[in-house]
């Protein structure tokens, strides 16, 4: 710990004494101009999530007397092990399996096949093309100027 406390001293000594040089560049981007940038994207709800866990272990501890403390710290390891217990390949043998359902269902056409029946409400209706009136033609057998079959055979 103490090795860890002596180099961000000695890295803070190089960005202050030597700011133009590439390393002063580098550790200044990295220590500084990084975490810079990612607190200025901090929101309300991430705030929110950090009080809720602070608060959450401030009662763990009140709560169960100071155990709370090493229940929290006897946990940590447990939950870093379950968070890397699946390698990064499986996470993409996921999202290649995904990507491959997707294409062979053609995900876009069943999602508009699907949208297309649920917004329908009530009846179907009908097409303009559908609605339009067609004209009938007049069939042989609704001549009723000649005589009919039976007149023939008979």
């Amino acid at each position: 710990m103490l090795a860890c406390l002596f180099t961000i001293i000695a890295c803070w000594v190089v960005i202050a004494a030597f700011p133009k040089t590439p390393i002063g560049i580098a550790l200044r981007h990295a220590l500084i101009d990084r975490p810079v940038a990612r607190l200025m994207r901090v929101t309300r709800g991430d705030a929110a999530v950090m009080v809720l866990l602070m608060l959450t272990a401030a009662m763990v501890t009140l709560v169960g007397e100071g155990d709370g403390i090493g229940m929290l710290a006897m946990g940590a390891p447990d939950i870093a092990v379950w968070i890397t217990t699946f390698e990064v390949s499986a996470y993409v043998d996921v999202i290649i399996a995904l990507c491959a359902a997707a294409s062979g269902l053609r995900l876009r056409g069943a999602i508009a096949r699907y949208a297309g029946i649920f917004a329908r409400s009530g009846r179907a209706r009908a097409t303009d093309r559908a609605r339009r009136s067609r004209k009938m033609r007049p069939s042989e057998a609704d001549n009723d100027d000649e005589p009919g079959l039976l007149v023939r055979v008979a």
